[in-house]
Parts: structure tokens; sequence; C-alpha cells
């Protein structure tokens, strides 16, 4: 039991977890787990403060992006010049030619500020070290869920630098709360605003020429801004974009077959047009000129004209309380926490819950955990790790820590994760020799905030299974074993203490009962005992220990939780 809690509301047990909870009995932690504000997790918040972008505030971070753009756009309008004053004198091949397009290449602001793109590797690594370090192990569950529930892919324009507010403003500090607040902070959240695309939806509308050319002046305070023009008459402007309203009832609330129509879909987007982001700051901002004032009718409510910014928070209103939201929302929390199949009188049980409660999510979630269900055999071990989960889970199992990289500066090392998540230098870094945790989960395919479709990455685990995945995860192992995981502390030496490594077979008992608690199956064995049988006799008999740690790490029983 302690070790299924401690694998499922969690990150897997860390040397000695087991022990600590029997100890303190598993229903006190389970208490503890679902009320982490009385866990003290003052060492984790200290050893995140060395990310200092994720400590910025909204404006001071957009405005960076919007610098790296106008950077960017110099940038290329000096190569443009440069090359056209290099095709014009190459006849000549003056040395006065030369230096003018040398000093033009070092022209200032051709660089483009780097914290908004070191933004995204400092939110993976902060996200890795918290389920790796955190005591607060079942919250980080729930932040990881919600982040993947409302997924925003941070490769989509500012939203490298948005989601850095997102997952610190709307996220986390919601996941045991009500699901109205929650979905009303991601609402208004502008990551997510621009992620599916609602800062553009707006009601149709003329502009008069006085209009075009006050938002040319205001254009033009904003760098990287496309230029406006004037026109001497009317313009049209605006329209529905349907994005965001299809997204928070089928992804968000209701779920595909909940009940809603097209024309709920339409309707909804006109409930949500002037939502959108202040441009100057960043920040949330509603626009009552871009708002359809209309009467609208939202899954037969009706909503009367003239409501202005009211209009959205009543479909969030009607979309948080809807019976559709409660049985989605708790399907895919039983689908996480439970089983790929969630058992139908769970997922029942669970929404009547939700309903009763105005959607409380941590008795939601108390209703799942506590459940026959959760402990059913069905339930052991039958869920896949994703990448994420399997890559924290063997640091922990291991007994690492994570520490700084012994050999880059953390900023070039950020940078590296940064041009991994965006598909960048990638020859590159598959032939480095020694990699991060972040890079290794990129690699095993979870590049983390990274997903571009708004689903998010898959609750049922059954999909992580592949051949090339599992390949994969292998060389991950075995990279962590050999300690060529860079910014992964100790040696897998430490694991056999007290064993003599020249004797396979107690080599290979350890390292069961410290990854496996003794679980190793017949079939797993066997496979392993012939890895370390002695094939040829004058062959020395000392272990290898690096490669077998890897093996009961790539083994089926600790890929599964």
């Amino acid at each position: 039991m302690i070790i299924h809690v401690l694998n499922r509301l969690g990150y897997g047990p860390r040397p000695g977890d087991v022990e600590r909870v029997e100890k303190m009995g598993l229903p006190a932690y389970m208490r503890q787990q679902l009320h982490p504000e009385t866990i003290d997790d003052s060492a984790l918040q200290a050893e995140l403060a060395k990310f200092d972008i994720l400590a910025m505030g909204e404006t001071e971070l957009f405005q960076d992006f919007r610098d790296e753009q106008q950077a960017n756009k110099q940038r290329q309008i000096d190569r443009a010049n440069a090359e056209k004053m290099s095709a014009t004198t190459a006849s000549t091949n003056s040395a006065t030619a030369q230096n003018e397009r040398t000093a033009l290449a070092k022209r200032p602001g051709g660089e483009p500020p780097r914290r908004s793109y070191l933004a995204v590797a400092e939110l993976q690594d902060a996200k890795i070290i918290s389920a790796v370090d955190s005591p607060r192990q079942l919250y980080e569950v729930l932040v990881d869920f919600w982040s993947n529930h409302f997924n925003i892919d941070v490769r989509k324009g500012p939203c490298r630098v948005l989601k850095v507010v997102d997952e610190r403003d709307v996220i986390r500090p919601h996941v045991l709360g009500k699901f109205r607040d929650l979905l009303g902070a991601s609402a208004k959240s502008p990551a997510m605003l621009h992620y599916l695309d609602n800062f553009q939806n707006s009601a149709p509308r003329e502009i008069s020429p006085n209009e075009q050319r006050r938002r040319q002046q205001y254009a033009q305070q904003i760098p990287g801004a496309p230029a406006q023009t004037v026109d001497n008459k009317p313009r049209p402007v605006g329209g529905l974009n349907e994005n965001y309203a299809r997204e928070i009832m089928e992804l968000h609330t209701l779920g595909v077959d909940g009940g809603y129509t097209q024309k709920d879909v339409q309707e909804v987007a006109r409930c949500f047009t002037g939502w959108g982001i202040d441009q100057r700051t960043g920040e949330f901002a509603f626009t009552p000129r871009r708002h359809d004032n209309g009467s609208k009718t939202v899954l037969g409510h009706e909503i009367p004209p003239n409501g202005g910014i009211q209009d959205g928070e009543t479909v969030l209103d009607i979309l948080a309380s809807h019976p559709s939201t409660a049985k989605f929302i708790c399907t895919e929390l039983c689908r996480r926490l439970v089983a790929d199949d969630p058992p139908p009188a769970l997922v029942e049980r669970a929404a009547a819950v939700f309903r009763t409660t105005d959607g409380d999510l941590r008795q939601v979630v108390q209703t799942i955990i506590y459940s026959p269900e959760f402990f059913s055999p069905q339930a052991y071990r039958a869920k896949i790790k994703s990448p994420f989960e399997f890559a924290v889970s063997a640091v922990r199992a291991t007994g690492r820590t994570i520490v700084p990289d012994d050999i880059l500066p953390m900023n070039k090392r950020l940078a590296m994760e940064a041009g991994a998540t965006f598909d960048r230098n990638m020859d590159r870094i598959a032939n480095a020799r020694r990699k991060s945790l972040d890079i290794a989960v990129i690699e095993m395919g979870e590049p983390l905030f990274a997903y571009q479709a708004p689903t998010g990455y898959t609750e049922d685990s059954r999909k992580w299974v592949n051949a090339g995945a599992l390949i994969a995860r292998m060389n991950f192992a075995l990279a962590l074993a050999e300690h060529k995981v860079v910014d992964v502390s100790a040696s897998p030496v430490d694991l056999i203490r007290g064993v003599d490594s020249d004797k396979p077979e107690l080599v290979l008992d350890q390292l069961n009962q410290a990854l496996l608690h003794g679980e190793m199956a017949v079939a797993t064995r066997a496979t392993l005992e012939k890895q370390i049988s002695r094939k040829d006799p004058d062959q020395a008999s000392t272990v290898n220990v690096p490669e077998l740690t890897a093996l009961v790490l790539g083994s089926p029983e600790f890929q599964r939780h």
C-alpha cells in the first residue's frame, strides 16, 4: 500500500521514504499530502531561488519578449543591408566597404536579449527540481496534471514568457481549490489568451480614420508591433475567433461529448469578445469596444445584452457548474490517479462530490485516493510512467539530488535546453557525452510545456509504449547510472554499499530491494541473471554495477507505477 501511494501520489519513493511513512502511518501521510500548506518546503524554495527569471513580473517578462522581437527584426534588416552592400561593392572589394559592413554587423541592438528564451529552460528545470525534491509530492503531481489539462505550448510567440506567470499565478495556487477559480484564472491568463488566440477575438466593427491614427500612434510606442496604416475612410476590423470558445468546452470543462453544439461555440466566442492582452504590459485586459454587446444563449441559458465582461464570467459560471464538467474532470483525474480506463462507479462518486461541493478539488481528490478502486490490486503498477515521471522517479529511487552542472555555466546549459525545446542544435546536443536531466526528458519524447496541440500530453499511459521510447529510456537509465547526467549527483555504487560486487546474485538482490522493493518478477530476474552470468570461466566475476542498475531501472516493474 505504501509503495503504491508513494508511486501514484508522488514521483516514487526515495531511500528511506517507505520506512518514514510506516512510522507516521499511511493515513497521516495522505492527510498531510492533501494539505501541502502544512509541509515545510523552505529548502526547495531556497533551491529554486537561483531562477531569477521565474520571479520576474508579467510586464517585465513581456517587455523582454517585445525587445527580443524588435532586436531580431533589426538584425534581419542589418543582415539584408549588409548583403546588399556586399553585392554592390563586390567588384571593388575596398577596405572602406569592408569596414562599413563590419560596423553594420556590430551595430548595437543586433543581438537579441536572452531572458525570454532562457525563461523556458528555467521553467522546465524548476518543474524537474520540484518533482525530485519537494516534500509536497501530491501537490507536484496535481500541478503537473492541471498544467497539462490547461495546456499551453511555450513555443508559440510570447507564451515562452507568459507561461512563467501562468504556472506561478494560475496553476500552482489553485490545484486544490475550487475549480471555478482555476477556470477563471486560466480564462484571464495572458498565456492562454495568446495560445488559443482569444486576444484576436472581437466583434466585427468599423474604425474611423481618427481611431486609425490613434492606433498608429499607439503601435509606434510598442517595440516589434506591426506598422499601422491610415485610410481616409472607415475600415472594417475584428471578427470572431472561436478557438478558445471551442477548447474551453471540449478540453477544459464539458468534454467532447458534453452536450454542446457549434452554435454554443459561436455564442461562447461572442461572450469572450474583448478578453485580451494589454500590448504594452502583457497583462489581461478587457476592451469594451471590441465586445459584442448583443444578447446570447449558451447551453440553454439566456445572457442579456450589454453585459460587457460579465458575459464571459457568466459563461465560466455555466461551464464550471455543468454536470458534464463534473464527469469530465473526474474522469481525467481518475485516469491520472487510478487507471487508464477509469472505473465508472468511482468517476460517478467523484463527480457527485464535485457537484455537491461546488467543484472543491481537494475533496474530489480525497474521494478518489481514499477509494477502494485506488487501492485495488488492479490499480497496482497498472500505469506506465511518462518520460518525465520515469526520469524523476529514477533520480529519486537512486537517492540522487539535483546539483549545479559541473561542466557548463548555468546560462549556457539553460540555452542548450531551450534550444532543444525549440528543436535547435539537435545534432550537437545528440552528440554530447553528458546531458542534463531536462535534455534527457526531451529526448525521451516529452519536452515540458511544449506540446503543440491544446489537448496536452495524453493521460492514457499506454500511449507512451513503443520500441523507440523503450530504447530512449534504457539510454537514459544507463547515462544516469554512469553519472553522465550533468546536473544529477552521486554514484550507483551507493545502492550496493556493503555488498560484494564479485557476487552477482547478491548485487542483483540488493538492487531489487533498493529500486523495486523486492518486487522483481521471476521473468525479469531470469533475464537479468542471464545478463550478469559469467560466459568465460577466465573472466572476472565483478559486476558492472552501472549497467545492472540501468537494466533494473529499465525493467517493466520500474517502468510502471
